[in-house]
């Protein structure tokens, strides 16, 4: 059970600062690192970790978007994909309050609690998938090229179209960005991160946006993203206020500094840094899960040695 004392809040002000400092360096909400981090080393339910974490995102994805001060064009494609993302955030929310209460999933005999299986397990797919591209297309000759990448979406002309001077390239398709909204909105809800894991390889490889064009879109699109995700988890009691409040000391100074430094690096330097901070979160939470697997079993032992009363006995 999560007990919340000085240390706790010391840890989760560190954390956030971190934290913060990572997402205004790579246009990432955080909550990626955040919820398996908290989990895993400060103990705290699945639940309140991704609801407080969806909320924490709002302070530093606020400030790098005031840094970095996008133009119309960055403001309106994420605008486009509000409607989706709305729907994949009430989607998401309502998965884990339906997972909550449901019984425990068992997996090669032991028992293990089926919300904290399925968010970890998503994760850990999630994160080592996108681990391998970013760090792949990093170490390859044409990392630093100022080629722009010609995105797999933009050939295809699903009308409505939307043109966009400000991005390069220009036009879009509607429906496309509403279905790519619905997804990142469900990974949001459903796994407390604002879209910033999915949005970054989604905008460079799927919009052929290039990299520090799609760190500003994704920026903005987290700031959406966080707030309904907070009313969402606020109305289901999954926010602690408390929590929240450590995470943000140190938060909004991070992502600050991260905006102003990710400035100035290239874009294989960023690719790889990205990809080796997934990376290490796919390691914690496989390492979460073995340490599931191995409490599921040692429970599981415990019951079965610990001696019963008489009486219970015959019960």
């Amino acid at each position: 059970m999560f007990e919340w004392s000085v240390t706790s809040a010391m840890f989760a002000a560190i954390v956030g600062g971190i934290v913060g400092f990572l997402s205004g360096l790579f246009g990432v909400g955080g909550g990626f690192l955040l919820v398996p981090v908290l989990n895993a080393i400060l103990g705290v339910p699945i639940s309140l970790a991704v609801g407080s974490t969806a909320c924490y995102t709002i302070g530093p994805a606020t400030v790098a978007l005031l840094s970095r001060k996008p133009k119309a064009g960055f403001v309106e494609l994420p605008l486009i994909l509000s409607g989706g993302l709305f729907v994949g955030v009430w989607v998401g929310t309502k998965a884990i309050t339906t997972l909550s209460t449901a019984a425990n999933i068992d997996v090669l005999g032991h028992a293990v609690p089926a919300l904290d299986l399925m968010v970890l397990l998503c994760y850990a797919v999630l994160m080592t998938f996108i681990s391998a591209t970013s760090l792949i297309d990093a170490m390859s000759p044409a990392a630093n090229s100022n080629v722009r990448r010609r995105g797999l979406l933009t050939s295809v002309k699903l009308r409505p179209i939307a043109a966009i001077p400000d991005l390069r390239p220009g036009s879009y398709s509607i429906p496309l960005l509403a279905w790519t909204g619905l997804i990142v909105g469900f990974l949001s809800g459903f796994l407390g991160m604002s879209g910033g894991l999915v949005l970054i390889p989604a905008a460079i490889y799927l919009l052929g946006l290039r990299v520090h064009d799609a760190t500003t879109i994704t920026i903005v699109i987290v700031w959406l993203v966080s707030i309904q995700s907070t009313l969402m988890h606020a109305l289901n009691g999954n926010v602690q206020r408390s929590l929240v409040v450590a995470l943000l000391v140190c938060g909004t100074i991070g992502a600050g500094v991260g905006t102003q430094v990710a400035v100035n690096l290239k874009s294989s330097q960023l690719k790889l840094g990205f990809g080796l901070l997934v990376l290490v979160s796919a390691m914690i939470v496989f390492g979460k899960l073995c340490v599931l697997w191995h409490d599921s079993a040692t429970s599981v032992v415990q019951a079965i040695i610990q001696p019963r009363p008489v009486a219970a006995a015959f019960e």
